[in-house]
């Protein structure tokens, strides 16, 4: 008998020995974890499919003396609409590398598995994935207790007052034209963003349209840099495929 069962969302997967792959899980019941698929990468494996980034599914899972191993799968869903669209695909992907890169490691935390599921939905679905992407990566901000401080300044607490304000990751947010000289990180973006930014949490869903939408997606990457405290490549290749989209390229 297995030792557990566990609904799962892979997040990452790297190749292990010939044949095998470990992955990295987010599950309902358990957090994040890594696992063992074994013989996964062999065409005719039961696990190959499941073993994809973006996968869904209800697996069984063995403990050894050093790893869990999967030893049954039942897929449930690949979200089919984010790997037939290019900019969807990379969206999804740059999503779940946050998720892979910043919550804890074997801690059950139900709500952020729930919120990736909707999140994925919301990407496979949106008009604009993009806006779907910045909003997803605000709410999981706020649930991990990460979410910067937009609308006011983080050493200071006053508004907003310039039309192009700085946001310091190292701060926690936007930090005023006078409080911002020791925070060597800080970067110039627009109000507008800020205030755009800081609107997002109080949506239940994505809302339709985001002004400055794909500055607003760049301007998360240093925050999620420096929790991460790691390179998110997924990340930092969909952020310049939407600036250059933006500049016209």
């Amino acid at each position: 008998m297995p030792d557990k069962t566990v609904h799962a969302i892979v997040l990452r997967r790297r190749d292990s020995g010939e044949s095998d792959r470990k992955l990295t899980l987010l599950t309902e019941e358990c957090g994040k974890i890594d696992v063992l698929a074994k013989g996964a990468r062999k065409s005719a494996s039961r696990l190959s499919g499941i073993s994809e980034p973006l996968s869904t599914a209800v697996l069984n899972l063995a403990e050894g003396k050093r790893n869990s191993f999967v030893t049954q799968a039942q897929p449930l869903t690949s979200f089919r609409g984010l790997r037939t669209d290019f900019e969807r695909l990379s969206c999804g992907l740059a999503l779940v590398e946050l998720y892979a890169a910043v919550l804890p490691i074997d801690e059950p935390f139900p709500e952020a598995y729930e919120l990736l599921k909707r999140s994925l939905r919301h990407l496979e679905s949106h008009t604009k994935p993009v806006v779907a992407l910045v909003w997803a990566e605000i709410q999981l901000l706020s649930i991990s207790g990460f979410l910067p401080q937009f609308e006011r300044c983080v050493v200071t607490d006053h508004a907003i007052v310039e039309a192009r304000p700085f946001l310091s990751p190292r701060a926690g947010g936007y930090v005023s034209e006078t409080a911002a000289v020791p925070y060597t990180d800080r970067f110039r973006t627009r109000a507008e963003v800020l205030y755009g930014l800081a609107r997002l949490p109080e949506f239940d869903d994505p809302p339709n349209n985001m002004k400055f939408v794909d500055e607003a997606l760049a301007d998360l990457l240093p925050f999620w840099q420096n929790i991460a405290e790691a390179q998110l490549p997924a990340n930092e290749t969909t952020v310049r495929e939407f600036r250059h989209r933006e500049a016209g390229g």
